[in-house]
C-alpha cells in the first residue's frame, strides 16, 4: 500500500478544493473509495460520507475524519484597467503572495501574476512593507475590464500555482496538504480495511469548509453521532522546531503525532499509544492545552458527546504555497487507524458500548 501513496498523493493534489468549492475534489474522493467501502454518499453541505460494516458482536460506530478543503483566493472586483482584486478564503499570510503566479478558475482556467512594485522604483519604506490583501491584485495581461470579464467573474476562486514534487527521504511537496495529507491517510486506511474485516463499523467523513469555521465536521458529527471518533489533520513539523519551547518538537519522518489534552478522551489516546507500541509504529506527541483549531473541537461536542482522539501528520510550512509531508508518516497514521478498528475495545476501558462517563484514564 505504501508504494502507491506517492501516485495517490499526486492525484489528489492535482484537483483544487478551495473551501466552499470542494465539489470536483469530492467527486474524486468518491471514485477513489470504490472497492474499499460498501457505500459512499454526499450530504447537503458537500461532505463525503463512506461506510464499512464491522463483524463484531459488540461493535461500535467509529468515525475517522479529515477535511477536504484548502485555503485559497476569491475574486472580489475587476478594475477598469483589467487588474483583478481578490480576498482570502482561510488564513493566508500576505508575505507569501507577492510576485506569485496564480491559477484562476473562471469562465476558463487561466493564469495571472500577483503584481508588486519593482524595487528600482519603490521607496525604501515600501521595500519592507507588507501590503494588505485589499491592496494586492492579479494581473492576467488584460488591458481593460471588458477583457478580464471575458475570463473571470466576481466570486470565482483561485489558487497560488504549484507543482507537486517528490523529495528525498519519502518527503512530498505540494499545495493544500493541509489537509490533503489527512485525506490521503483516510484513503490509505480504507484500502487497508478493504483487505480485512474490522471488528467495528467504520465511517469515513471527508468534510468541507474546515478552514472557514469547521462547518462540514459540525454537520457531519451531529448527523452521524458516532460512539468514538479520530480526527486526522496536520500539525506543525517545521525543521527548526517550535520557537516557543513550550511543546515537544515534532518533525517529519518520525511518525504521526497523537494529540493529548482536554479535547481528547484519555482512554482512547492511551489505546492509540498502546497499539503504536505493540505494533512498533513510530509516533510523536502533540500537546493541545485548549480544544480548538481542528474538526475535533466540534465533533467532540456533537449531540450527546463523542469520545474523540486526534492523529496529525507533521507538516512543514503550513498555509504556504508549497507544504511538505513525509509519506511514511501518512502510512503509519493510516495503519494505526486500521488497527484501532480491529480492536474489540478501542476505548481502552472496557466501554465497548460507549456509555461510561469520561474519566482521567
Amino acid at each position: 500500500m505504501f508504494e502507491n501513496l506517492r501516485a495517490l498523493a499526486e492525484k489528489i493534489c492535482a484537483v483544487p478544493s478551495v473551501s466552499g468549492f470542494e465539489g470536483a475534489f469530492a467527486d474524486l474522493v468518491c471514485s477513489l473509495l470504490e472497492g474499499s467501502v460498501e457505500q459512499a454518499r454526499r450530504d447537503r453541505l458537500g461532505n463525503v460520507i463512506a461506510a464499512r460494516e464491522g463483524r463484531g458482536g459488540k461493535k461500535l460506530n467509529l468515525l475517522f475524519e479529515a477535511h477536504m478543503d484548502q485555503i485559497g483566493l476569491i475574486i472580489t472586483k475587476i478594475e477598469e484597467n483589467g487588474v483583478i482584486r481578490f480576498s482570502n478564503i482561510g488564513g493566508i499570510n500576505p508575505l507569501t503572495l507577492f510576485g506569485k503566479r496564480v491559477k484562476v478558475f473562471g469562465k476558463e482556467t487561466f493564469f495571472g501574476v500577483i503584481g508588486m512594485k519593482p524595487p528600482h522604483i519603490a521607496a525604501e519604506e515600501e521595500l519592507s512593507a507588507v501590503e494588505t490583501l485589499d491592496k494586492l491584485y492579479i494581473d492576467a495581461g488584460s488591458r481593460t475590464r471588458m477583457e478580464s470579464e471575458r475570463l473571470v467573474s466576481v466570486g470565482d476562486v483561485a489558487l497560488l500555482d504549484y507543482h507537486s514534487s517528490a523529495l528525498s527521504g519519502d518527503h512530498f511537496a505540494s499545495s493544500g496538504l493541509d489537509d490533503k495529507a489527512g485525506v490521503l491517510t483516510l484513503l490509505s486506511c480504507a484500502g487497508l480495511l478493504g483487505a480485512m474485516k474490522a471488528y467495528h463499523d467504520v465511517t469515513f467523513l471527508f468534510s468541507v469548509q474546515e478552514e472557514v469555521g469547521l462547518r462540514g465536521a459540525k454537520v457531519g458529527g451531529y448527523t452521524l453521532a458516532p460512539d468514538a471518533a479520530v480526527v486526522c489533520d496536520v500539525t506543525f513539523g517545521d525543521p527548526m522546531g517550535d520557537s516557543r519551547g513550550t511543546v515537544p518538537e515534532i518533525v517529519t519522518g518520525k511518525g504521526p503525532a497523537i494529540s493529548k489534552g482536554p479535547g481528547y478522551y484519555p482512554p482512547l489516546v492511551k489505546r492509540l499509544c498502546e497499539i503504536a507500541k505493540r505494533e512498533d509504529i513510530p509516533v510523536q506527541e502533540e500537546i493541545e492545552a485548549a480544544p480548538g483549531g481542528t474538526d475535533a473541537f466540534v465533533i467532540q461536542t456533537a449531540k450527546r458527546g463523542v469520545y474523540t482522539g486526534g492523529i496529525s501528520v507533521p507538516l512543514r510550512y503550513m498555509h504556504s504555497q508549497t507544504e511538505i509531508i513525509n509519506l511514511k508518516d501518512v502510512y503509519r497514521a493510516s495503519k494505526l487507524l486500521a488497527l484501532l478498528a480491529m480492536e474489540e475495545d478501542p476505548l481502552g476501558n472496557g466501554d465497548v458500548k460507549g456509555e461510561k462517563a469520561r474519566g482521567s484514564g
